[in-house]
């Protein structure tokens, strides 16, 4: 069994002057919606599993979970790596009580929905009903990862056919497991962010401790599926 990392605790902000203030991102009513993400990979320690912190604003830090082959450039489908690079998140699924607000366009998550993983299929990398006559991923899970969702758009416009799909800001495991390439916050977390959050936030995921980014390799034969 694969060992897990003890998520970091989260930074506290060290506010100068003659009295403190408590700072806390998701009740101030008087901040504007954040619209920028950004996930850092910590350093990889040997023998455990890649962690990485979310920060949004200035002053909060959230450790999360990221594949388990940590952040790098993603070149197929299931290699367990988390992309490098900037995203947006443009559309939210959720089970119904799951988020107490949510703005036009959260779409309901059922039994039968369902996001595509078969690269032979024209919907590709797209939500889809199911059953489905290709290969699917059921978004009703029963061990509660996708009560929440926000879609990244990795791969969306153009899609390459199994360069990787369902890249996802999902729900935590317990003990912030590694995930199949998606990055992952507790929920009470996520419930939080996502009504401080504004419409298509950026998502910024970095290599933070890498000297250089890798480039992204060209691929010699690329099959688009039409958007």
């Amino acid at each position: 069994m694969d060992s897990v990392i003890s998520p970091p605790r989260a930074l506290k902000p060290t506010l100068t002057g003659k009295r403190r203030q408590k700072v806390d991102i998701f009740t101030d009513r008087g901040s504007r919606h954040l619209s920028r993400i950004d996930v850092r990979a910590l350093p990889h320690l040997p023998g455990r599993n890649p962690s990485a912190v979310l920060s949004v604003g200035p002053f909060l830090f959230l450790p999360c979970a990221i594949g388990r082959k940590g952040i790098g450039v993603k070149q197929r489908e299931g290699d367990s790596i988390t992309p490098l690079g900037q995203y947006k998140i443009t559309a939210w699924f959720h089970r119904i009580g799951q988020l107490k607000q949510c703005s036009t366009g959260c779409r309901i998550i059922s039994p039968k929905t369902g996001w595509c993983d078969d690269p032979n299929s024209f919907a590709y990398n797209r939500k889809v009903s199911l059953p489905f006559r290709f290969g699917a991923e059921s978004l009703w899970r029963e061990d509660a990862l996708y009560d929440i969702i926000g879609v990244i758009n990795f791969n969306m416009r153009p899609r390459i056919r199994g360069r990787g799909s369902a890249i996802f800001l999902h729900v935590a495991g317990t003990g912030f497991p590694p995930t199949a390439g998606c990055v992952a916050l507790p929920k009470a977390v996520l419930q939080k962010l996502k009504l401080r959050l504004a419409a298509r936030p950026q998502v910024f995921i970095d290599n933070g401790f890498a000297r250089r980014s890798p480039k992204i390799a060209e691929p010699t034969r690329i099959l688009v599926a039409p958007n």
